[in-house]
């Protein structure tokens, strides 16, 4: 097994070319890589190409839950769909993460992933955002200063104003109910009608100074 295969010198793989023209029988090679363009086309030719993506969210969540079901853990859902967001497309770090949560206790709350996570509730960001819609500026300080005060970290603030802008901005250009917004259904309706309190071209740009 090699992994990032593609960091191998042309010296390199003019040497390893001549064993996978001649593999022994009792060898197979796996070759891991996130830059498919730079291995050789000779090479390229002689493997199978198997082409590995993010797992959506949803879908993580839906796995969770079913696992929570098997082992007979009892969890709340929007707890696993936030655990499935952090896990980013990537299902073992959505176990691995799951597993923390258990090691501390039989059941999985919203409370405790975001005190694992180290990231703001969905609620604080949603009322700063409701006030930036007002344009109540000193509430939505107050909000933020909250969240601060809290332990939770400026970039980790910024970032999860964000997710609430985008899912705001996808609500606003494809509906409440697209599978884009990477919310549990009970929040898609709350969303979809804060969405109307902005401008599809102000909540691109919120997206943008938040990055």
């Amino acid at each position: 097994y090699i992994d990032e295969v593609h960091m191998l010198t042309k010296e390199a793989f003019n040497a390893l070319l001549k064993t996978l023209e001649e593999p022994p029988e009792h060898v197979k090679f796996i070759f891991a890589t996130t830059e498919t363009e730079k291995v050789p086309a000779t090479i390229l030719s002689r493997c199978q190409r198997f082409d590995f993506r993010n797992i959506p969210t949803r879908l993580i969540a839906e796995h969770l839950k079913a696992l929570c079901k098997a082992e007979k853990v009892k969890a709340d859902e929007d707890a696993l769909f936030r655990v499935a967001r952090a896990a980013a497309g990537s299902m073992r770090d959505a176990l691995s993460l799951l597993d923390q949560l258990l090691a501390g206790s039989d059941r999985v709350t919203d409370d405790e992933v975001i005190r694992i996570l180290g990231t703001p509730g969905d609620e604080r960001m949603v009322a700063i955002v409701q006030a930036v819609a007002a344009g109540k500026t000193a509430e939505a300080l107050g909000e933020l200063s909250a969240v601060l005060e809290s332990g939770v970290t400026l970039t980790s603030v910024a970032s999860a104003l964000g997710d609430v802008f985008r899912n705001l901005m996808i609500a606003s250009a494809c509906g409440g109910d697209s599978e884009l917004i990477e919310l549990p259904e009970a929040q898609k309706q709350a969303v979809a009608e804060l969405a109307k309190r902005f401008s599809t071209p102000v909540l691109v740009q919120a997206v943008g100074i938040c990055q």
